[in-house]
């Protein structure tokens, strides 16, 4: 029956290693399609943010373009009306016309008799005589005729003579304030600011280029400058700059701060279902580690409890005889011995439902005044009767002999280390038991010159059911309890717990709370 039972534990265990890694197998493979998705969405996010961010610097380059010749044509008026009011150069007339039922103004030159060329107008919000050359009107008329000139001309880039002198002056200043990239550059900064668009360009300017934004580029160049906008003409004069282009540079640093939120949460996900499936995994192997030491005090406990079962039933069986019966003495060592094995059950049995109890924190702490050096003598004294070739010593020079603390969760821990040292040591056994003071603890440290415990290895020895590994640990009888029965009862007393180790012993120091 109890080999059916490991068997069937044997079988349970490899059935959850087959789901620990079929478990493993699909959490990595979610992981997978997870961060796949993520990735793609973020790429098709990041094509259309890249394909908005053209759009807008092409907008942005158009308005730049129209509001820098805005500019210009403004300063170009300014300069106009001041010609036109130079008396000396053009005669300015005005005078109601019946014909047309409102007033006809004339510009004629005055310097260059041979410049006959006249140009009448009217001005929609002016409708008044020029009289006694008035210079408020006079300048009225100069200012209507400068923005007619400017909207005229100037806008659809065309110079209309209305008078030699007047054409040769207008082709002039506008050939003196022809477009510039220098002019354009802080208005384009300010439309591209308008967009929280920041990215280093260039202006790229030709003599010939398509305004539809399929003309052939080096390769070089595309790669340096992957963001071109489509040519605008700047109707430049001058050979050089006829066509006009910026060219950005990597637009990244835009995409991001248009693409940081759904970054950060693709990651703050990405992270978070890694940690989720991290902690899983940890927990699996936590179990699957759990599982096998179990196994393995399972194992341990059942050759304990069988041994002195068997050795019982074998001396309850010889008392069922009736010559053994009649034998006073036969009687009496057979009795013995069932009762030695019991009592060895009953102790094993005993130990297990005291650390249920510590771990459940359901065992009243009965603290008392104790006797260090009374009690910690008591346990030396027993551990001396051991066969083996023991030494312990103990020194107390804190001047503190008593402690509050249970009594008996007392002997136990310290009973339990001593055992430790004895069992896993070899002879010549020697243990050393000396205390300490700090002003919270008072600290007993145990120390052994025993083969000592791997680096590795100590983080788990507190742990329950736990063995360390030995060349051959059948050897040793222990169920991995011990050190765990400490760390529960240092819990209790709210107190610390310490192992270091080397090749040359081990030393465990438990500090009680003052």
């Amino acid at each position: 029956m109890l080999t059916l039972g490991i068997k069937q534990l044997v079988f349970l265990n490899l059935k959850m290693q087959q789901k620990s890694y079929l478990l493993t197998g699909l959490c990595i493979g979610a992981m997978a399609i997870l961060l796949g998705l993520q990735s793609y969405w973020i790429h098709k996010y990041y094509t259309l943010t890249k394909q908005s961010f053209e759009k807008e610097v092409n907008l942005a380059f158009e308005d730049a373009v129209k509001k820098e010749f805005g500019n210009r044509a403004d300063s170009i008026a300014k300069i106009l009306k001041t010609k036109l009011l130079d008396t000396n150069a053009f005669l300015l007339t005005g005078e109601f016309k019946k014909e047309h039922n409102r007033v006809v103004y004339t510009l004629q030159t005055k310097k260059d008799k041979k410049d006959k060329f006249m140009s009448s107008f009217s001005l929609n919000d002016l409708n008044v005589e020029l009289k006694d050359n008035n210079k408020l009107i006079r300048e009225k008329i100069a200012t209507g005729l400068a923005n007619l000139l400017r909207n005229e001309d100037l806008e659809n880039h065309i110079v209309y003579y209305r008078t030699q002198e007047l054409g040769k002056f207008m082709v002039k200043i506008t050939s003196e304030m022809e477009f510039d990239t220098i002019n354009l550059r802080p208005v384009l900064n300010h439309y591209l600011a308008e967009r929280s668009i920041f990215v280093n360009y260039k202006f790229y300017t030709r003599d010939k280029d398509s305004t539809t934004n399929k003309s052939s580029f080096n390769p070089a160049l595309i790669k340096q400058y992957p963001v071109i906008t489509r040519a605008l003409p700047t109707y430049r004069f001058n050979p050089g700059q006829k066509y006009v282009r910026i060219m950005f540079k990597d637009p990244f640093p835009y995409i991001l701060s248009n693409m940081w939120l759904i970054l950060c949460s693709s990651l703050f996900l990405v992270l978070l279902i890694a940690f989720c499936l991290q902690y899983l995994l940890q927990s699996l192997r936590k179990e699957k580690k759990l599982a096998a030491i179990k196994n393995d005090f399972i194992s341990n406990i059942t050759h304990e409890f069988k041994t002195p079962i068997a050795t019982a039933m074998l001396a309850v069986e010889a008392l069922n005889d009736k010559a053994v019966l009649h034998d006073q003495e036969k009687t009496t060592r057979y009795l013995k011995h069932a009762k030695n094995e019991l009592k060895r059950i009953s102790g094993l049995t005993d130990r297990i439902l005291k650390l249920s109890l510590y771990e459940n924190n359901r065992y009243d702490l009965k603290k008392e005044q104790i006797q260090v050096a009374a009690i910690i003598g008591e346990i030396i004294e027993l551990h001396s009767l051991s066969k083996r070739n023991i030494k312990i010593s103990f020194h107390n020079n804190t001047g503190v002999s008593t402690l509050m603390a249970d009594k008996i969760q007392f002997q136990h821990a310290i009973s339990n280390i001593i055992e430790n040292a004895i069992k896993y040591g070899t002879e010549p056994i020697e243990v050393k038991i000396k205390c300490d003071l700090d002003p919270s603890y008072f600290i007993i440290s145990i120390e052994d010159n025993g083969p000592g415990i791997a680096s590795s290895e100590i983080p788990f020895v507190f742990d329950k059911f736990y063995r360390a590994k030995r060349e051959d640990p059948n050897l040793i009888n222990g169920y991995g309890l011990g050190l765990n029965y400490v760390k529960q009862i240092m819990d209790q007393h709210s107190g610390l717990y310490k192992l270091t180790s080397s090749s040359s012993g081990t030393e465990l120091t438990l500090s009680w709370p003052l």
